[in-house]
C-alpha cells in the first residue's frame, strides 16, 4: 500500500502520459491521412477547373467567329483568314489545329456550288469529299490557318461520319454548341497521331432560319491539354480524360501511365458542350511517400519516452496545448472576419466602379444628344424664322427673297452638320483613289494661305519619293483645312503652321502600345504642326470627343476634329495628336500604303457653273421615291429643267412604268424603300433595259450600295439633301455619260 501510495502519483502520470500519447499518435495519423486528402483535392480541383476554364475559352472562340458571320450576312476567305489570324491559334491557343466554317445543304449540287464560291487564289480548286449519295450534306469551305495539315481537310464531309454527324445535328436540333466524342481527326496524315475532338456551333439563315452551316473546331486532345498543364507541377498527381466512360477506347488524354493500387483517387464529370467528360485524378508514387501510420507509431514512441520522463509535466503540457489551440481558434476566426470584410470591400469597389462606368456613357450620350439638338435647334430656329417672314413679306420680293436665302443658309448648315455626324460615325460614302500626297498639299497652298490670314506663317515640308495613298482626296482636303484652322485658331497672334510629308512604317510594337485594330505596314504620313498654346494632356485626350470643344461660343461646334477621326479610321488610317502647352500641337494622319500600279488623280478644284443644266428634246426620266413630299419636289424640279417625268412610289410600279414606256433613259432611285429597295429595282430594271442609266439618292448609304464605308465601284450617288442646281447637274452628267460606268459596273455584279 505504502508503494501504491509512494508512486501513485508517477503511476498516474505516466498512464496519462501513455494513454495521451497513443491519442496523439492517433490524431497525427488521421490529421496527416486529411493534409494528404485535402492536398489532393486541391490539386485535382486546380486541374478540373483548369480544363473547365479552356473548354470555356474555345467556346468564345467559337462564339466569336459564329458572330462573325452574323454581323456581316456574307464572310469572304479573306475576311475569316484575317479574322483567324489575329486570334494566334498557335501562341495563343495550343492543340486548336483550325477555326473552319463547314457549309450545308441538301444535294450535291448545291454544296458544289457553295464550293465554287469559295475557291479563291489560294484554294483554286475545292474537291468534295467523300462521294456518295447520303441525305444531308456538307463541306468545309474555310478552314484557317491554311496550313498543310488543314489543307488536307477542305471539302470533307464530316456528315459521312457518325460521329460527327450526331454532333452536328444535335447541335443543329439544339441551336447550340456541341462536342463531339473521340475521334480521328482528319488532319493527322503525319505518322505520329493523337485522339482528337471536334466542336461545332450552328449557324442560321437571319431570314427563313434555315440550316446555313457549322462554325467549328478540331483539336488535338494531347497538345490541348498539355499546354493547360505545360506550366503546372504535376509530379504528384496523374491526369486522365475519358470522353463518356472510363476505357482505353474513351481515352483522350493521359499525362502519365498511373501506378497500381494510388493511394488517392477521384473521378470528376464535367460537361463540354453537351458532351460528358471523366477526369481521372490519382495520385503519384511521390505523392503517397510515406505513410500516415509510420508517422502516428513515430509520435506514439516519441510520446511514450517523453512520459516516462516527464510524467509530472503531461498535465501541464496538455494545458498547454489546449491553450494553444484556443489560440488558433481565435485567430482563424478573426481571419475568417478580416477575409469577409476583404470581399465586401472589393464588391462595393466592383459596383461603384460599374456605376462610374455607366455614368461616363451616359454622361457621353448626353454630350453627343445635347449638341446635336443645341446646333440643329439653332438651324430650325433659323429655317423656321425665315420662313414666317418670308410669308409675312410675300409682297415684298427683296424682303422674301432675303428670307428665303436666310432659310436656305440654315438648312445647308443642318446638313453639313449631317454629314460630319456621319465622317465621325464612319458612315459617310468614300470615293477612295488613288492620290499622290505631295501634289495634294501643294496644290492646297493658296487655299490654305487664303484661310490662315496674313499672321500665320505657312510651311510645306514634301518627302521625296512619297508613297501614294488610297483614300477619298475631297474627304482629305477637307481633313487638312479642318486642321489649318484649329491650328489658325490656336495662334490669335500669329505663328507658323506647317504641313509636312513622308514615309512611315508602323510595327507591332507601335501597335500594341496605341491602336489595337491597327494593322501594322508602311503608311503615308501627312502631319499638321502649328506653334499657337499647345493643350495639357486632359483636354488632349478629350480632343476627339464630338461636340467638345475649347473655343468660345459661336468659333466652333465641336465637330472638326471628330470629322478628321471618322474619316481617318474608315479610311483604314490612324491619327495621333502630339500636344505641350505653350509649345504647340502636331496632328498626325497616317494613310495606308496603296501597293497597286494605277497612276494617282490628278487633284482638281473646279468653280461650278451657276446656270442650271437643262433636258434636251425628249429626254425621259423615271423617278422611284416613297416619300411623297420628296418625290414631289423632285418631280416638280426636274419637270422644271424641261423632262418628261414619270413617278413611282416603291419599286414594283417602277418597273411597271418600264415595261410601258420604252423612251425613258434613266432610272433615279431611293436606296431605300419598302419591299424592292433601290439596288435590287436598279438590277431588275436593267435586265429589262440593259442601256439604262441608274442613279441613285439616300440621306444614309446602306450596305446595299456601299461597303466598308466606300462606295461600289462605278456606282453613281446623289446624297440627300441636294438643291436644285445639284439635281440638274448630275442628271446632266449621267445622261450625257459621265457617269456610264455605273450602270456597266452594277451589271457586272448583278
Amino acid at each position: 500500500m505504502t508503494f501504491v501510495r509512494r508512486y501513485a502519483a508517477p503511476l498516474l502520470a505516466l498512464l496519462i502520459g501513455l494513454a495521451g500519447t497513443i491519442s496523439a499518435a492517433l490524431l497525427t495519423a488521421q490529421a496527416e491521412a486529411g493534409r494528404r486528402q485535402a492536398r489532393f483535392e486541391g490539386l485535382a480541383n486546380s486541374a478540373v477547373a483548369a480544363i473547365e476554364n479552356r473548354m470555356l475559352g474555345q467556346l468564345a472562340l467559337l462564339r466569336g467567329a459564329a458572330g462573325l458571320f452574323l454581323a456581316t450576312g456574307e464572310v469572304s476567305r479573306d475576311d475569316f483568314r484575317a479574322y483567324v489570324g489575329r486570334l494566334r491559334l498557335e501562341q495563343n491557343h495550343p492543340g486548336v489545329l483550325a477555326i473552319g466554317y463547314a457549309a450545308h445543304a441538301p444535294d450535291r449540287a448545291m454544296l458544289a456550288a457553295l464550293a465554287a464560291q469559295s475557291r479563291t487564289r489560294d484554294v483554286p480548286t475545292l474537291r468534295l469529299w467523300p462521294e456518295g449519295e447520303r441525305p444531308e450534306l456538307s463541306a468545309i469551305l474555310y478552314l484557317e490557318p491554311l496550313n498543310r495539315l488543314n489543307r488536307a481537310a477542305l471539302g470533307y464531309d464530316m456528315l459521312s461520319e457518325s460521329t460527327r454527324r450526331t454532333a452536328m445535328l444535335a447541335a443543329a436540333r439544339a441551336g447550340n454548341t456541341r462536342t463531339t466524342g473521340k475521334v480521328r481527326l482528319v488532319q493527322e496524315i503525319d505518322p505520329v497521331k493523337q485522339p482528337g475532338f471536334l466542336i461545332y456551333t450552328p449557324m442560321f439563315r437571319s431570314g427563313d432560319g434555315t440550316l446555313q452551316g457549322w462554325v467549328y473546331s478540331p483539336l488535338r486532345a494531347y497538345d490541348l491539354f498539355g499546354a493547360i498543364f505545360a506550366r503546372r507541377d504535376l509530379t504528384d498527381l496523374v491526369v486522365e480524360v475519358f470522353d463518356g466512360a472510363i476505357g482505353d477506347a474513351h481515352l483522350l488524354y493521359r499525362s502519365r501511365i498511373p501506378q497500381a493500387g494510388a493511394g488517392q483517387v477521384a473521378i470528376r464529370q464535367i460537361d463540354v458542350a453537351g458532351r460528358p467528360w471523366l477526369i481521372r485524378l490519382s495520385s503519384t508514387e511521390r505523392f503517397d511517400e510515406g505513410s500516415p501510420l509510420l508517422l502516428g507509431l513515430l509520435v506514439g514512441v516519441a510520446g511514450t519516452l517523453i512520459s516516462i520522463l516527464f510524467a509530472a509535466l503531461m498535465l501541464q503540457q496538455v494545458r498547454a496545448r489546449a491553450e494553444t489551440e484556443r489560440e488558433v481558434r481565435v485567430r482563424t476566426a478573426e481571419l475568417r472576419e478580416a477575409n469577409v470584410r476583404l470581399r465586401d470591400e472589393a464588391t462595393a469597389r466592383k459596383d461603384a466602379e460599374a456605376q462610374v462606368r455607366q455614368m461616363q456613357k451616359i454622361e457621353a450620350v448626353g454630350q453627343l444628344t445635347g449638341g446635336i439638338a443645341h446646333d440643329f435647334n439653332n438651324m430650325l430656329a433659323v429655317i423656321v424664322g425665315n420662313l414666317d417672314m418670308a410669308e409675312r413679306r410675300a409682297s415684298e420680293p427683296a424682303g422674301l427673297a432675303r428670307a428665303i436665302a436666310n432659310a436656305r443658309q440654315g438648312a445647308d448648315k443642318a446638313a453639313e452638320l449631317t454629314r460630319r455626324l456621319l465622317a465621325f460615325g464612319r458612315r459617310q460614302p468614300l470615293s477612295p483613289r488613288v492620290i499622290d500626297a505631295n501634289q495634294l498639299v501643294a496644290g492646297m497652298s493658296k487655299l490654305l494661305r487664303r484661310t490662315l490670314g496674313e499672321r500665320v506663317k505657312l510651311e510645306t515640308v514634301l518627302a521625296g519619293g512619297l508613297w501614294r495613298a488610297h483614300a477619298d482626296p475631297a474627304q482629305l482636303d477637307n481633313a487638312i483645312v479642318n486642321l489649318a484652322i484649329n491650328g489658325r485658331d490656336a495662334m490669335p497672334d500669329g505663328g507658323a503652321l506647317t504641313v509636312e510629308t513622308a514615309n512611315c512604317r508602323l510595327d507591332e510594337s507601335y501597335v500594341r502600345t496605341h491602336e489595337m485594330d491597327l494593322v501594322p505596314g508602311q503608311y503615308v504620313l501627312i502631319a499638321v504642326s502649328d506653334t499657337g498654346c499647345g493643350m495639357p494632356p486632359e483636354i488632349a485626350a478629350r480632343a476627339l470627343e464630338p461636340f467638345f470643344t475649347t473655343k468660345e461660343v459661336g468659333r466652333g461646334t465641336g465637330l472638326g476634329l471628330s470629322q478628321v477621326y471618322g474619316f481617318v479610321k474608315q479610311s483604314a488610317g490612324h491619327l495621333k495628336i502630339y500636344s505641350e502647352p505653350g509649345q504647340g500641337t502636331t496632328i498626325k494622319i497616317y494613310l495606308p500604303r496603296y501597293q497597286g500600279s494605277e497612276a494617282p488623280v490628278e487633284p482638281t478644284r473646279s468653280v461650278p457653273d451657276p446656270a442650271l443644266p437643262r433636258a434636251r428634246p425628249g429626254e425621259t426620266i423615271l423617278l422611284a421615291e416613297d416619300e411623297p413630299r420628296v418625290r414631289e419636289m423632285s418631280v416638280e424640279t426636274l419637270r422644271e429643267l424641261g423632262y418628261r417625268v414619270l413617278a413611282a412610289s416603291h419599286g414594283v410600279a417602277a418597273l411597271a412604268i418600264l415595261d410601258q414606256e420604252p423612251d425613258v433613259r434613266l432610272l433615279f432611285t431611293d436606296v431605300v424603300m419598302p419591299e424592292m429597295d433601290g439596288r435590287r429595282l436598279a438590277e431588275a430594271a436593267l435586265a429589262r433595259r440593259p442601256d439604262l442609266k441608274i442613279l441613285y439618292t439616300t440621306g444614309y448609304t446602306p450596305n446595299a450600295i456601299v461597303h466598308h464605308g466606300r462606295l461600289d465601284d462605278g456606282v453613281a450617288l446623289l446624297q440627300k439633301p441636294y438643291s436644285a442646281h445639284q439635281l440638274a447637274r448630275k442628271v446632266r452628267d449621267m445622261l450625257d455619260g459621265a457617269d456610264h460606268a455605273a450602270s456597266t459596273a452594277i451589271r457586272g455584279n448583278s
